[in-house]
């Protein structure tokens, strides 16, 4: 009696020992799947800013001045709605943006859209290539904690790095010379 026990035990512990090899297995395939996932997201995932931004109205408020945007790429930082935004003079019109006397101008929230880091202006394009692996061809915002880059001639959109979400724009008018915000897209 006891030697049929311990065989059926033994037998037990051999099914539980060639199932415990596939453990590993299995959580490698899992996590190749989940990296797979991840890098198409990040690839071919990203999400395109609106053509025809809805903008949440806002208090007016004092921008700048438009002489203040003097060449392409100048740019005014301000707090707008509670968030640090930067007002931009491009070289070509934007959707959402604001066009007046043939200057194209668009403003962005400076907060990262992966997890909330400041955005900086990079107007070199080398150091962008160098620093953050994307190489392009116009000054760009860019967020030094994880490497995304934001193209602002695509509307903020991000192009490289983390951030799959473009960055927010932010409405300008423009009345008597003066540029002021006045809603955030929704």
């Amino acid at each position: 009696m006891k030697r049929q026990t311990a065989a059926t035990t033994d037998s037990g512990r051999r099914r539980l020992v060639t199932w415990l090899w596939r453990l590993p297995v299995i959580a490698a395939i899992g996590g190749l799947a989940y990296g797979m996932r991840e890098i198409y997201r990040m690839q071919f995932g990203r999400a395109r800013p609106d053509p025809n931004p809805a903008f949440a109205p806002h208090p007016l408020q004092a921008v700048a001045s438009l002489s203040d945007f003097a060449e392409p790429w100048s740019a005014v930082e301000f707090s707008y709605a509670g968030k640090p935004i930067i007002a931009l003079r491009l070289p070509e019109a934007i959707p959402g943006g604001l066009n007046a006397e043939g200057i194209h101008l668009a403003a962005f929230s400076r907060i990262c859209t992966h997890l909330g880091c400041p955005v900086l202006l990079k107007r070199d394009v080398e150091a962008i290539a160098f620093a953050f692996n994307f190489r392009g061809r116009h000054p760009a915002l860019v967020c030094p904690c994880h490497l995304s880059v934001f193209a602002p001639l695509e509307a903020g959109r991000a192009v490289s790095g983390p951030a799959i979400e473009p960055l927010p724009r932010v409405r300008l008018v423009l009345q008597a010379g003066i540029v002021y915000a006045d809603g955030v897209e929704s």
